[in-house]
C-alpha cells in the first residue's frame, strides 16, 4: 500500500506542488512584511521573467516529452493517432533508434535556444527591469540581483532537456519525489535568509542556488533511470532535420499557444509594472502569484497523467482513456474551486494578522482573476486531451483568445483600469478557447458531451458558481 502511493505520480505531484505552496504560508509572509513594496514588486516580477522564459521553449518541451512517451512506448513513427489500431503503429519494445534521434536533435534545438534566451533577457529583460528596478531599496543589489537570475535562468533552461526525458519515461513520481526534498531545502534557506540577513540579493541567490541544484538533480537522475538508459541513447548523432520536421509543426504551434496564454498573462504583470503604483502593482502580482499556486497544485491529478494519456491514445484503449480523463479533471477541478474560495473568504484576515506592507486585491478583481483562469484551466484540460492524439490545435484556440483578450483589453483599460485584464481574459477564454478545445476534445474521445462533463465539471462548476452569486447578493 505505502508503495503504491510512494509510486503514484498523482500524489507525488500533489506532494510536490503542496510542498512549493508552503512558501505561500512560510517565505511570503516574511517577505511581504520585511520588505518595502518595491522590492515586493522585484520579487513577483524575477519569477514572471523566468516564467516567460518558457516562450524561448517554442513549444518544444512539451512536444519532446510527448515524443519521447510514443517513442518510449513503442511507437514505430512519430505521427498522429487518430483512431489507429495498434498493431499499425506499435511496436512491443522501445524504439531505440527513434528515441537517440530524438534526444540527440533535442541537445541541439536546446542549445540554440538557450542562447536565445541569453540574449531576450539580457535585452527585453534588462528594459523590463529597469523601471520598477528604480523603485528598489538598494539599485545596486537589485541590479546583481537580475544579473544572478539570468545566468541561472539559462542554465536551467538547457536542463529541461533532461525533464523532458524523464517525463517522456514516465518518470513523475520519481521526479516529483526528489523535488519535494529540495522544494523544502528551498524554503528552509530563504527563511533563514529572511530572519538573519533580509534583502532581495540574499533572498535571490538562495533561491538560484536551489534552481541550479535541480537541474543538476534532473540531469542525475537521468543517468540514473531505468539502468542508465539514457545514456544509451544520448550517443552524439547529426542534427536529424527529418526528425526535426516532423516535430516542428506541433512544437510552434504550442509555442504560439504558449504565448497567447500564459504569457499574455505575465506580460500583463510585466506592462502593469511600468505604468501602475509600487503598491497597486504588488497587489496585482501577488494575487496573480497565488492564484497561480491554486492553479499548479489542481493541476497535479490531471497533468501528472498525461503520459499515460499519450500511451491510451497510442494503443487506442478509449475507454481507459475516457475514465482516466474524467476523474483527472473533476479532481483536478474541485481542488482549484476550493483553493479560490478559501483565498477569497480569509485573504484579507491573513494579510493584516500578519501585518503585511501590502494589501489584498479587491473581492471583485479576485473573482474575475479567478474564474477567468477557472475556465482557462476546463478549456485546456480538454485541449491536452486532444493533442494526446499528436495533432496540434492549440495555437488555433489560444491565438483567436489571445487576440479577443488583447483588443477588449486595450479598449477596456481606460474604463475599468486593472480590471481590464481579467475582462479581457474571460472574453478571450469564454468567447472561443473553451468550446473550440471542448468540441476537439468530446470528439476525438467519442462520447457525449453531458454524460462526460456531468462527471467531470458539474459539481464544480456548481460550487463556483454558487460562491459567485452569494458574493454578489450578501456581501
Amino acid at each position: 500500500m505505502i508503495k503504491r502511493l510512494w509510486d503514484s505520480p498523482t500524489l507525488m505531484t500533489w506532494l510536490s506542488y503542496s510542498t512549493r505552496a508552503l512558501s505561500l504560508f512560510a517565505v511570503l509572509p516574511l517577505v511581504l512584511r520585511k520588505f518595502a513594496p518595491g522590492d515586493i514588486v522585484l520579487w513577483y516580477l524575477f519569477s514572471t521573467i523566468i516564467s516567460l522564459q518558457n516562450l524561448a521553449d517554442l513549444g518544444f518541451r512539451q512536444t519532446f516529452s510527448r515524443v519521447i512517451s510514443f517513442a518510449y512506448g513503442g511507437a514505430k513513427d512519430i505521427g498522429t493517432f487518430v483512431n489507429k489500431k495498434s498493431t499499425e503503429i506499435l511496436s512491443e519494445e522501445p524504439n531505440i533508434p527513434l528515441l537517440t534521434e530524438l534526444v540527440s536533435t533535442m541537445q541541439v534545438i536546446y542549445t540554440w535556444l538557450t542562447i536565445l534566451v541569453l540574449i531576450l533577457g539580457s535585452s527585453f529583460g534588462t528594459w523590463a527591469m529597469a523601471g520598477p528596478i528604480k523603485n528598489a531599496s538598494s539599485t545596486g543589489q537589485s541590479w546583481m540581483s537580475w544579473g544572478v537570475v539570468l545566468l541561472v535562468s539559462c542554465i536551467s533552461f538547457y536542463g529541461k532537456i533532461y525533464l523532458n526525458f524523464l517525463e517522456g519515461l514516465y518518470k513523475i513520481a520519481l521526479v516529483r519525489r526528489v523535488e519535494t526534498i529540495t522544494s523544502v531545502g528551498s524554503i528552509l534557506s530563504s527563511l533563514l535568509v529572511l530572519i538573519i540577513s533580509p534583502s532581495l540579493l540574499n533572498l535571490v541567490l538562495v533561491n538560484q542556488f536551489w534552481a541550479l541544484l535541480v537541474t543538476f538533480r534532473d540531469w542525475y537522475l537521468c543517468k540514473r533511470v531505468n539502468n542508465g538508459f539514457f545514456n544509451l541513447v544520448s550517443v552524439s548523432r547529426p542534427f536529424n532535420r527529418t526528425i526535426f520536421n516532423k516535430i516542428w509543426p506541433q512544437a510552434w504551434r504550442s509555442g504560439i499557444s504558449n504565448f497567447m496564454s500564459v504569457g499574455l498573462t505575465n506580460l500583463s504583470g510585466l506592462v502593469y509594472a511600468q505604468v501602475g503604483g509600487a503598491s497597486a502593482v504588488a497587489s496585482y502580482l501577488l494575487a496573480i502569484r497565488i492564484i497561480n499556486q491554486i492553479k499548479d497544485i489542481s493541476m497535479a491529478p490531471f497533468y501528472s497523467k498525461l503520459p499515460i494519456l499519450a500511451r491510451l491514445r497510442v494503443s487506442n484503449d478509449l475507454s481507459t482513456l475516457i475514465r482516466t480523463v474524467k476523474r483527472g479533471m473533476f479532481i483536478s477541478h474541485i481542488v482549484y474551486v476550493l483553493g479560490f474560495i478559501f483565498v477569497g473568504v480569509f485573504s484579507d484576515f491573513i494579510l493584516s494578522t500578519i501585518h503585511s506592507e501590502v494589501p489584498f486585491v479587491s473581492q471583485p478583481l479576485w473573482m474575475l482573476i479567478g474564474l477567468a483562469f477557472f475556465i482557462h484551466r476546463y478549456g485546456a484540460m480538454h485541449m491536452q486531451v486532444y493533442l494526446s492524439t499528436n495533432h496540434v490545435i492549440s495555437h488555433i484556440a489560444d491565438g483567436v483568445s489571445g487576440l479577443l483578450y488583447i483588443i477588449s483589453a486595450l479598449l477596456l483599460s481606460k474604463l475599468i483600469g486593472v480590471y481590464a485584464i481579467p475582462v479581457g481574459l474571460l472574453i478571450g477564454y469564454l468567447g472561443f478557447y473553451s468550446w473550440y478545445a471542448t468540441i476537439h476534445s468530446i470528439k476525438s474521445l467519442d462520447v457525449n458531451f453531458w454524460d462526460f462533463e456531468k462527471r467531470a465539471s458539474l459539481i464544480p462548476v456548481t460550487l463556483m458558481i454558487l460562491y459567485l452569486v452569494f458574493y454578489l447578493k450578501f456581501l
